[in-house]
């Protein structure tokens, strides 16, 4: 299921695409066959973010809130590592371009570059220890 971002009304838009959001989605660098971290969305609004990356060999995790209003999808972190890229308190925002049944695109609000998640089975969640 593809979901267009035009003009719905809006409550109708944001819980759409916060059910389209559910569940594990993979952060990769090749196309998602290999994933560097996870990105969990949960129904009660939390998600769960952990992985590594290759310029820092300590694992990374982090907790919050996300929120939807429009395109528009702003995390809010409550707890998170030391090398986690956002602070507790801090919020991040980002526009979700496209998402579908395999892949969830976004904006960065800053940079303007774009992203690409890729869908997983809840059971492929692999956080580094």
């Amino acid at each position: 299921m593809f979901l267009p971002l035009f003009p719905l009304p809006s409550a109708a838009q944001d819980a759409t695409l916060h059910r389209a959001l559910l569940g594990l989605w993979c952060n990769s660098e090749d196309g998602g066959r290999s994933c560097w971290a996870w990105d969990e969305f949960h129904a009660d609004g939390r998600f769960e973010a952990c992985g590594r990356t290759e310029d820092d060999p300590r694992p990374f995790h982090g907790t919050g809130r996300v929120d939807i209003s429009g395109a528009r999808m702003c995390y809010t972190v409550t707890a998170a590592s030391e090398n986690f890229w956002l602070r507790p308190g801090q919020r991040y925002c980002t526009d979700i371009v496209a998402i579908d049944a395999l892949t969830h695109r976004y904006r960065d609000l800053d940079t303007q570059a774009e992203f690409t998640l890729y869908r997983r089975a809840p059971g492929d969640k692999h956080c580094p220890g």
